[in-house]
């Protein structure tokens, strides 16, 4: 049998944090206390504040009712072009059962699957999700000529294009990159080897400096 919408865990969370708020506690001590982001929290206390602590209990869970503003859009969209591994998961590409998860913990709202794989495509970003169907590709532990020339072409390129906020390459970004591209994380000094044997190592030398 399934649970109700009022008693399902982040309806539980939900009302702990609408009593703490209510009792006059922070806005950061609940969101610690309930394991919900400080963004949250804040727009709970918004709702307590307007409507009281029942005013919680008419978030809706669903697909239809539960609206996203465009912050919370916005930040779905960097969270789904960055890696699962900066949110604790094990894996290098998004499914939509953790997309589900890491929303709940930083909306404080549960989502179906369907709902959010409907809302990857309408922001844009499915094309980075993982579909249950679709198999990882196990790629080889020695990286050959066609990944040695991307690694190439990537350092002669800014990293922004690769969705860093930064204008140069460092070996730990460019570690990061070739995890996300391949699936192996290398250690910086094999990297490190693989740029200066490609004859780029200027590129990162004049960086480290």
């Amino acid at each position: 049998m399934s649970r109700s919408p009022g008693t399902s865990s982040s309806a539980i969370r939900r009302r702990h944090a609408a009593r703490l708020l209510a009792n006059g506690h922070s806005v950061q001590s609940v969101a610690d206390a309930v394991g919900i982001s400080v963004d949250t929290a804040r727009r709970f206390k918004a709702i307590v504040d307007s409507g009281g602590i029942k005013a919680i209990d008419e978030i809706s869970v669903g697909g239809k009712g539960a609206s996203l503003d465009d912050a919370a859009r916005t930040w779905i969209v960097q969270t789904v072009r960055g890696s699962p591994r900066l949110h604790g998961f094990e894996v290098d590409q998004w499914t939509c059962p953790k997309l589900v998860t890491v929303i709940e913990r930083q909306l404080g709202m549960r989502y179906s699957t369907v709902y959010v794989r409907q809302l990857t495509i309408d922001l844009g970003v499915h094309d980075r999700m993982r579909t249950s169907k679709q198999p990882y590709n196990r790629p080889p532990r020695v990286l050959d000529d066609k990944a040695l020339s991307w690694i190439a072409a990537t350092v002669r390129h800014s990293p922004r294009v690769h969705d860093f906020d930064f204008g140069f390459w460092t070996t730990p970004r460019l570690i990061a990159l070739i995890e996300r591209k391949f699936g192996v994380r290398y250690s910086r000094r094999y990297v490190w080897q693989i740029v200066v044997e490609l004859g780029l190592g200027h590129l990162l030398t004049r960086l480290r400096k």
